[in-house]
């Protein structure tokens, strides 16, 4: 009989949530952010009217990207059963991250009130058959 390893989700889950609470220094997180990839694309709007330097943003779009990283290093070692578990935890965590970004007022001091819309995402490497 073959024993297998049973890796427990909120132990993994706890050291997610490890890792987004010892956040590095701020120049560590944004090198490792422009390492991410995110691309905005704007939707609506004049997105040079914002400070994509705003610490606040910067700190949530590391958290997203380790939220991701470690979804894709940990998801093969979930049984298929509690995968779907792994996944709605993360991402109830994904979403928090979101609605702060939402909440974010990263506008610079002398833009008008204008309506911008945009997405945020990651851009990842294609692979090659």
């Amino acid at each position: 009989m073959k024993i297998t390893k049973k890796t427990d989700i909120f132990n993994l889950l706890t050291q997610l949530e490890k890792i987004l609470k010892q956040k590095p220094p701020q120049d560590e997180i944004l090198k490792e952010v422009q390492m991410m990839k995110f691309k905005i694309r704007p939707v609506f709007g004049d997105i040079s009217l914002l400070n994509f330097k705003d610490l606040q943003l910067i700190e949530a779009l590391w958290g997203l990207g380790k939220i991701d990283d470690f979804f894709k290093k940990e998801i093969s070692k979930i049984s298929v059963r509690e995968q779907e578990t792994f996944f709605e935890l993360l991402n109830q965590m994904r979403e928090k991250l979101e609605s702060q970004i939402k909440k974010i007022n990263f506008r610079k001091p002398v833009t008008t009130s204008q309506a911008i819309e945009m997405e945020i995402f990651k851009e990842y490497p294609r692979k090659k058959n």
